[in-house]
């Protein structure tokens, strides 16, 4: 930036501070001093170089920008402030909406809030939040004497509660202690080992959940006679009338060393027909959508020592790169992306859509739509179908919950993550636990089901697996990276290059190797 300064004041010129302390011009930071500087000389710019000249005569040097290939998406990389952010936001959001009009996608919920400062009392609110959501679902699941925490008296009463696990541990008598919490209270509830089925049951509870319980007791303490879960409930098979395909994948980490760039590209070719028998030339002609559901980069400085498996080490080159890949896909394919932990977005879930500045190449796709983890899309849908509810996780909180639930863990689902997808779906909740994930408090539990999903994909376990609950297909999808040390130390085994292809008209479901 000194030198930018420098080369300027050499030759005379006075420049306003005003013009890098408001960042009035993002292209100060994308663009070579050297460049930048002959620039702004070739505008003629007066002796006294103001924010407001150098924001008027931005076009112009968009305009020499454009030259180079890359630096053509320069105006959207590191614009400006003000109003030229607000326009480029604009002309995305009118290409977005252009893309859904013209082919049957659909976004049925996405995250979608302004930031603002966190209090302590947001993450109460975001707790009532989801305790009332449940709430209404539970109380209508036969609870005999149903009440509040705060209102049960007596002895040795049958009763019913609703509420949060704030507690969870054995006894020295090995039975389990579990704290109940609603806003009227909080109370013991032990689940006695000798009923081996309930007990069973109940250590499988993940802290925070909300659960309802039939159980008796007194005001001091309740014995749990049954335990009652939000769980999805049996879902209707659909099925649609067309044939058409849908294809799920995750986890490029594209820009590091480890990344299988000649799988991926062997994908690519399948998809486009260009590779594969005349049967599977057919078939590829029949896939409409592609879900990549997460860490498209490996970004930089996500876990110890990365530099050192990095290939390219420049965040921007490495969008810049994967979008150039991804721009060979064919037209007629509608890709829909989120983001993942690696991705150059806050590490909070909900996580928000990619930046434009960093990822510009994307926004300028014609058959992409950039979307938020979580997030439900429709697909498929026509005048006599109402087409699949597909919710893409990208799946932090799963790492949480294979070491965290008993039997899960012991069941090894780090080998068989799809398994978490079904514990998931009982809890109605993406992750329940607290400590899961990093979660960001809003007014609304963003992270719960509320809306019964026909699909559930995930990623970030770099598995391929698939499970079916009650109706509700659930999806792990494999990677395009092969094992990094980081990875070796957590004991994970990533199985790439594998893609799950689903028939909308058949609901049927295989795995395909490009490895």
């Amino acid at each position: 930036m000194m030198k930018f300064i420098q080369e300027l004041m050499a030759k005379g010129y006075l420049i306003e501070p005003s013009i890098l302390k408001e960042e009035a011009v993002g292209i100060i930071s994308a663009v070579d001093d050297s460049i930048l500087s002959n620039l702004i000389l070739e505008l003629n710019p007066p002796k006294h170089i103001t924010k407001e000249f150098l924001v008027s005569h931005i076009p112009k040097i968009l305009e020499k920008l454009r030259e180079d290939p890359f630096d053509k998406f320069k105006e959207v990389l590191e614009c400006l402030s003000g109003k030229y952010i607000k326009d480029i936001k604009e002309e995305i959001e009118e290409k977005r909406e252009e893309i859904l009009s013209t082919r049957k996608v659909e976004i049925i919920e996405e995250y979608d809030t302004k930031p603002k400062k966190i209090t302590v009392e947001d993450f109460v609110t975001n707790l009532r939040d989801r305790y009332q959501f449940f709430k209404a679902l539970l109380q209508d699941r036969g609870l005999e004497g149903l009440t509040s925490i705060g209102k049960i008296y007596g002895n040795r009463r049958s009763v019913s509660i609703i509420g949060l696990v704030t507690l969870k541990r054995h006894t020295k008598n090995k039975n389990l202690l579990l704290e109940i919490e609603d806003p009227t209270g909080k109370i013991p509830v032990v689940v006695n080992r000798n009923r081996k089925e309930l007990f069973d049951i109940a250590e499988d509870l993940a802290l925070d959940e909300v659960i309802a319980i039939k159980a008796s007791g007194t005001q001091e303490i309740l014995f749990a006679n049954d335990l009652i879960f939000p769980d999805i409930g049996l879902r209707e098979i659909k099925k649609a009338q067309e044939e058409e395909y849908a294809i799920f994948t995750a986890d490029l980490h594209f820009g590091s060393d480890k990344f299988l760039e000649k799988s991926f590209l062997k994908f690519i070719s399948w998809l486009n027909g260009e590779i594969g028998n005349e049967k599977q030339k057919e078939l590829s002609k029949k896939i409409k959508y592609l879900f990549i559901v997460g860490d498209l980069a490996d970004s930089v400085g996500v876990y110890p020592a990365q530099e050192k498996e990095l290939l390219i080490k420049d965040i921007y080159e490495q969008y810049d790169k994967i979008a150039e890949i991804i721009s060979k896909i064919r037209k007629d394919i509608t890709i829909i992306i989120c983001p993942g932990n690696h991705d150059a977005v806050r590490l909070i879930e909900p996580q928000p859509i990619f930046d434009p500045k960093i990822a510009p190449r994307l926004y300028g796709l014609d058959n992409t739509i950039i979307t938020t983890n979580p997030c439900i899309i429709n697909i498929g849908k026509t005048d006599s179908f109402e087409g699949f509810n597909v919710l893409l996780y990208h799946g932090r909180s799963v790492d949480y919950y294979m070491d965290a639930i008993d039997s899960l863990r012991l069941s090894n689902a780090k080998l068989n993550p799809e398994t978490v997808l079904k514990f998931l779906l009982k809890k109605r909740h993406l992750a329940p636990t607290h400590a899961s994930t990093t979660a960001l408090p809003e007014l609304y539990d963003f992270l719960s089901i509320r809306k019964i999903p026909d699909i559930v994909v995930t990623g970030h376990m770099h598995r391929s697996g698939i499970i079916n609950y009650n109706g509700v297909l659930g999806i792990s999808c494999s990677c395009w990276q092969s094992k990094t040390g980081y990875q070796e130390k957590l004991g994970h085994e990533p199985d790439p290059g594998k893609v799950c292809l689903f028939n909308l008209k058949t609901r049927k479901i295989n795995v395909l190797d490009f490895s």
